[in-house]
């Protein structure tokens, strides 16, 4: 008998968990085994070497600033402070999955993503809609603050740097950063950049910088002469056809060899990389999305066979609720006319309804980003 303590929310979790695996049928398992080995799928991205070189060169620079490079004398108040690396590109390239597979696979990063685990690194998503508040409130979360009210704007980020510190966490990822530029007013603008600069140029704990999110992220620290030459931009750029058609083909095999029930002939041409291409909006991020639903789109209706337009179809029109095929760029004739990023994209509002500036994708998130 399975005595599964239930008496608290993770027990509860999990025994419900159990329930659903206890009562798939065969055929269910079967599918989520191999949906689950594509879903898990990394995929080696253009810019896996580029992004392995800057952060070399953000660690290489806290041994500097630190004082403990071996072989290199420290220089009395040499510390200037840390450094920040802003990785940019449009919803869908494939940065946030690079990086988030960065972190758990170098060694510097060990325990990264393991609960109860330490790590030299915090990552964090941007609240939105963004105050400089509710960012600080976020970060003291995630460092193990479990107030019952949220600390208020004044105070919450010297309470962050002090947390920062005795948690041990010297770099402070913050994805979709771009949420920053939500706030309208210029002071406002300015007064995110500014705590981020303290946090960097901190005398006892300075802290190193991951940002990603779109590519007005670039701005960060740029029209500050002292701070710009401490700041990188990398950015990941979109797709183009036929560049990369070869890329997309090679991807579809990729992921349908995994399945061997699967199989992907009659998308081997040009013709097909180039709907793809489209429908994904030219981020390769959402044509590894499309490939992954359309393979568990033909596992779970068919059990497997050729994957087809069809099923690239099917899932168009599951991810945006568009059921004219006219507007469906996997089968309609017009196909290049049709604006998918209307379809695969809506408006962030705030919290009275209204329109804040911003987008967020439709559907879950995306991947990375092929050679």
């Amino acid at each position: 008998m399975n005595m599964m303590n239930t008496s608290g929310p993770g027990g509860r979790s999990a025994a419900f968990l159990n329930r659903i695996v206890s009562n798939q049928t065969d055929k269910r398992r079967t599918v989520n085994e191999a949906v689950g080995r594509v879903l898990s799928a990394y995929l080696p991205t253009v810019y896996d070497e580029q992004l392995r070189e800057q952060i070399d060169w953000l660690l290489d620079s806290m041994l500097l600033e630190l004082g403990e490079q071996p072989g290199v004398a420290a220089a009395e108040g040499m510390v200037r402070g840390g450094r920040a690396l802003v990785v940019t590109g449009q919803a869908g390239v494939g940065k946030s999955r690079a990086l988030a597979h960065a972190f758990a696979s170098r060694p510097e990063f060990e325990g990264f993503g393991k609960p109860g685990e330490w790590c030299p690194l915090l990552s964090v998503v941007a609240p939105s809609p963004f105050t400089l508040g509710a960012l600080g409130n976020e970060i003291a979360r995630k460092l193990g603050y479990h107030g019952r009210r949220e600390i208020q704007h004044s105070k919450v980020w010297p309470v962050v740097r002090e947390l920062m510190a005795e948690c041990g966490v010297r770099i402070l990822h913050i994805d979709e950063a771009q949420h920053g530029d939500e706030i309208k007013s210029d002071t406002m603008a300015q007064e995110v950049e500014n705590t981020l600069k303290r946090m960097m140029q901190e005398a006892d704990w300075p802290i190193w910088l991951i940002l990603s999110g779109l590519p007005e992220l670039s701005r960060f620290c740029q029209n500050d002469a002292s701070m710009k030459r401490r700041v990188r931009v990398l950015p990941f750029e979109a797709l183009a056809f036929p560049d990369h058609a070869e890329s997309v083909r090679q991807t579809v095999r990729d992921l349908v060899a995994m399945c061997p029930s699967v199989g992907c002939r009659e998308l081997q041409a040009d013709a097909f990389a180039h709907r793809l291409l489209h429908a994904a909006t030219y981020q390769f991020g959402i044509v590894v999305e499309y490939v992954q639903d359309a393979i568990a789109e033909c596992l779970a209706v068919e059990g497997g066979g050729e994957l087809g337009l069809g099923h690239f179809a099917d899932v168009y029109a599951i991810r945006t609720g568009v059921r004219d095929d006219d507007l469906n760029p996997f089968i309609a004739d017009d196909w290049t006319a049709i604006p998918v990023e209307a379809a695969l994209y809506e408006d962030v509002v705030d919290e009275a309804g209204k329109p804040t500036g911003a987008r967020k994708p439709k559907g879950r998130s995306t991947k990375g980003v092929r050679k």
